[in-house]
């Protein structure tokens, strides 16, 4: 019978094997989770929650070159950001630093040995600032414990689990989400997203420009009416709704039973977006105004010149140029829906655009005569289509109700999951949002 060769390992390997191993694991538990005064944090360093989850630092969008501090889920592998402390205040470059003010207290970010922006208005002697696993940047007063700021206060695009939407009516807090710009500006952009609560009623709405834009339907068994996805069978067990209606606080939130990147994200186009399968809560691309079987607020003032069905496509392609004038505004304030806010009330405009940051506007007027690029190397633009070439939708509608009775819910199930489908794959194509 054959004898096994034994392999003698020296014990130096073995010990650097596991020495390795150490810091390998360790390094994510060992980083530091809290700032203290005197302490700074670069541009190249960055804050992790204690068991990891999350993570802060410095970040820049290459379009722009605009430099931020932020908080993302540390495992998410697009790093999307889920709150910026200057989203109205970026950095020219990249070399800014956080640290508490040793005179005032307050948090704020330095560069070229001034402070740039106040992170906090509040501060004392004895604060400091730390990471939690929630995804919350909390400072406190390490004399009483007290909290003296926190970010879920002060919320941008994105709802956490344990965040909240709506208002404190004793201290006049309102927590409200406000979209970026567009996808690459985290500035303030053109929608909020609010918790609107009565004793009839309680309902998300989204606003654009502080006019009425969508709402959710009523809060009722675990899901709102307009949020498509919600009343999907494999997602609604993800999330645990709730509120809170008293004399003192009105607010919603929600828990997530389970998943990697919990969070809803209001978009720069005015939809909520899931963080786990990046596909949209809500159905609608644009509110038209004639629309409200998905929760988009109707409006009466149609201009003359469009009709119910009318609206626009992202198409791949050109206007013929002989038939089609372009104008141009690089007004950095406009978002994608001014564009079309413009482009809608204008009767001779028939497409539109961003422009390559997601700011400013490109129309285009005349003949509506579009040629799809099938190669799909163009610009895409979003053109009209008129309401008598709409089909896909009406065609599906058409034939469930051809059928027997019997077979229509099957056909229903068919048209609802290709909405879903849809929504998915529109939300990978704009997923370098907050990379």
């Amino acid at each position: 019978m054959a004898t096994q060769k034994k392999i003698n390992i020296p014990p130096v390997l073995v010990l650097f094997f596991f020495f390795w191993a150490f810091l390998f694991s360790h390094h994510k538990a060992g980083a530091a989770t809290t700032i203290r005064a005197g302490d700074e944090l670069s541009s190249t360093s960055q804050l992790v929650s204690e068991s990891g989850n999350f993570t802060l630092g410095f970040f820049t969008i290459p379009t722009t070159n605009y430099t931020y501090l932020g908080i993302w889920y540390t495992r998410d592998e697009q790093a999307r950001k889920v709150w910026v402390a200057n989203p109205n205040a970026p950095l020219v470059n990249n070399t800014g630093a956080l640290k508490i003010d040793n005179v005032t207290g307050r948090l704020v970010i330095t560069g070229g040995g001034r402070t740039i922006v106040n992170v906090t208005n509040e501060g004392s002697a004895n604060s400091s600032v730390t990471l939690e696993d929630t995804g919350n940047f909390a400072m406190t007063d390490e004399t009483d414990n007290r909290v003296l700021w926190q970010s879920f206060d002060y919320p941008c695009n994105v709802l956490l689990p344990g965040m909240k939407l709506g208002y404190n009516l004793t201290s006049g807090r309102n927590w409200t989400l406000t979209s970026w710009l567009s996808y690459d500006i985290a500035a303030s952009g053109a929608f909020t997203l609010s918790w609107e609560a009565t004793s009839e009623s309680k309902e998300l709405a989204i606003r654009r420009r502080s006019e009425h834009y969508w709402t959710s339907g009523s809060l009722n068994n675990q899901t709102f009416k307009f949020m498509v996805m919600l009343n999907a069978d494999f997602s609604q067990y993800r999330y645990r709704l709730s509120d809170v209606y008293s004399d003192e606080v009105k607010y919603f939130s929600f828990n997530a039973v389970k998943g990697n990147t919990p969070m809803w994200t209001l978009t720069p186009d005015g939809r909520i977006v899931d963080g786990d399968s990046s596909a949209y809560f809500t159905p609608f691309e644009f509110c038209y105004g004639y629309q409200s079987n998905d929760g988009c607020v109707t409006d009466s003032d149609l201009p003359v010149c469009r009709s119910q069905g009318d609206k626009f496509e992202e198409k791949n392609g050109d206007f013929e140029p002989a038939q089609i004038a372009i104008t141009s505004d690089d007004n950095s304030s406009l978002s994608l829906s001014d564009c079309m806010e413009r482009c809608w009330i204008s009767c001779n405009c028939v497409g539109f655009a961003s422009n390559s940051n997601g700011a400013g506007c490109n129309m285009w007027t005349g003949k509506n005569e579009f040629r799809v690029n099938e190669r799909g190397v163009a610009v895409s633009k979003y053109v009209l289509v008129p309401q008598d070439s709409s089909n896909g939708k009406f065609y599906c509608i058409f034939i469930c109700e051809s059928w027997f009775v019997g077979q229509v819910c099957a056909c229903e199930l068919v048209c609802l999951g290709n909405v879903v489908l849809q929504s998915v794959m529109e939300s990978k194509g704009r997923r370098k949002s907050s990379k």
